[in-house]
């Protein structure tokens, strides 16, 4: 059992929300007690209550459920008139973690996780958080938020997978600066305990006194992926050289020809026109065509680093 952590004061009230997320958080926790499945709102309002990160606006409702739970919940959410958003086909390049639903009637999203990544430990994550999880209030609704440390997990490792981005970087030095009065200790073990030590190192590094030896371990292959090749198309070149001979031409193909999904997905409409859906193929294969050649730098790198 990891011990309460000595820590630097935190706000007595969150950072202020937009009444949508705020009135959706207590939405959401309501019709899950309603309907019996367990759920943890993780970020959001959540990291706002512990002073995680800086000032900033959040424009949907992360929530984390079991994976036995994720569909019970997506189900009673379609049910009451919200809808999945388009997600891109290609599982590999963009591995499925979570749906984002929404609902004409509402100005946010919920994003459903059924799983978070850079919390690798083996089994579902999700009951290690529930175990300590605490609760709050929001909307005149009870809802339960992840304890201090798993969120400064959570923190962690969505900013990470994001660092080539200004923003995120920031989010990460924040986070250094809130923690830095912490006990390292008990970041640390939590981390092991949720499979985060690789994944969070970038932090936790930057807390604990160096050590040469201190055995990290070493994150998924998904991870690696994701946050050493940030640009799509550049994964996708890695990912094909890796396949099978017989998987190339189906990674090929739905790399030039992905379904109107994958296009969808980044629009806030439900279909496109034959004009519109022509354009997003072109735009598509100029940017293929445009990233080709540091693709291929990236594919010879990689190979040089392969033991």
């Amino acid at each position: 059992m990891v011990k309460p952590a000595s820590v630097p004061p935190v706000p007595s009230v969150p950072a202020a929300i937009p009444d949508p997320t705020l009135l959706l958080t207590a939405a959401v926790s309501r019709l899950a007690a309603t309907i019996g499945v367990r759920l943890i709102v993780i970020k959001g309002i959540a990291a706002d209550q512990y002073g995680l990160r800086p000032a900033h606006i959040s424009s949907d409702v992360d929530v984390l459920v079991t994976h036995d739970d994720y569909g019970t919940l997506l189900a009673e959410l379609e049910s009451r008139g919200w809808r999945r958003r388009a997600s891109d086909p290609d599982t590999d390049t963009f591995p499925v973690h979570s749906a984002s639903m929404f609902h004409p009637e509402w100005a946010a999203d919920i994003d459903v996780h059924f799983r978070y990544p850079g919390l690798e430990v083996d089994g579902d994550v999700f009951d290690p958080i529930w175990a300590q999880r605490t609760t709050m209030w929001c909307g005149n609704q009870p809802i339960c938020i992840p304890g201090l440390v798993d969120a400064i997990l959570i923190g962690a490792v969505h900013a990470i997978r994001s660092r080539f981005s200004r923003r995120h970087r920031a989010e990460l030095d924040f986070l250094v600066g809130r923690c830095s009065r912490m006990d390292v200790t008990l970041l640390l073990e939590r981390a092991d305990q949720l499979g985060a030590l690789a994944t969070a190192r970038p932090l936790l590094e930057r807390l604990k006194p160096f050590d040469a030896e201190y055995d990290w371990g070493e994150a998924s292959a998904e991870w690696r992926l994701r946050t050493e090749i940030p640009d799509a198309s550049q994964r996708r070149v890695v990912l094909w050289k890796q396949a099978a001979p017989r998987e190339r031409l189906t990674k090929l193909r739905l790399a030039l020809f992905p379904p109107a999904s994958a296009f969808v997905k980044e629009t806030t409409a439900t279909t496109l026109g034959p004009v519109q859906l022509a354009g997003r193929y072109l735009r598509r294969w100029r940017r293929g065509a445009r990233a080709l050649p540091k693709a291929l730098a990236v594919l010879r790198a990689s190979r040089r680093r392969r033991p």
